[in-house]
């Protein structure tokens, strides 16, 4: 493979990896709800009355899972008709994991057509290899530990049209609230 193919797959995989790892756009969860879904949802608990939720993935920050789940409020109260609404409650969950992915660094190469590893002699004149994908010079295993912060967003929302009800719970005009967020919602596409 010459020098410019070269470049070119490895210039490829970098922006196929760079698009994995994009915060979750504002999207409708699957309908399958499985625990790996992201994006909102929402369930009507009665008359004005729903359960809001946004899930982002790990590369989803807290204040954007918490401003897409206004945005979600926002919308669904202007799509029912209604002004505004009320945060009857709220929660943010976190959920923290570790990914330990193991690799053997057996000088092999990555990609069975591609492998740009290359051999040397070491010390004493035994004859090594070292891979740039895989590690060292010796046979072992290269570790990758990785903490993976996601957070996940749920309120209960009740809807009103016209003066804001009184009381302790925090009340969002739904209008204000697209206007303020709308630049900021990353749409999938």
């Amino acid at each position: 493979m010459s020098r410019v193919g070269i470049i070119t797959v490895l210039s490829a995989a970098a922006i196929g990896l760079g698009a994995c790892s994009q915060s979750t756009p504002y999207a409708p969860q699957s309908a399958s709800a499985t625990a790996q879904d992201f994006g909102y949802s929402s369930t009507r608990l009665g008359e004005g009355m729903y359960r809001v939720s946004f899930a982002g993935n790990q590369f989803t920050s807290r204040e954007t899972v918490e401003d897409y789940l206004l945005y979600r409020a926002a919308e669904l109260t202007r799509e029912r008709g209604y002004t505004g609404f009320s945060l009857m409650r709220e929660n943010v969950d976190r959920t923290v994991s570790t990914d330990v992915d193991t690799y053997p660094t057996t000088g092999l190469g990555t990609y069975p057509t591609f492998t740009p590893y290359y051999g040397f002699y070491g010390t004493g004149g035994v004859y090594n290899t070292y891979d740039p994908f895989l590690g060292g010079p010796f046979p072992g295993t290269t570790v990758d530990i990785d903490r993976v912060d996601r957070y996940e967003a749920r309120a209960t929302i009740q809807m009103y049209r016209g003066t804001p009800p009184t009381g302790p719970q925090p009340n969002y005009d739904a209008s204000e609230v697209v206007a303020r967020l709308q630049g900021t919602v990353e749409m999938p596409g």
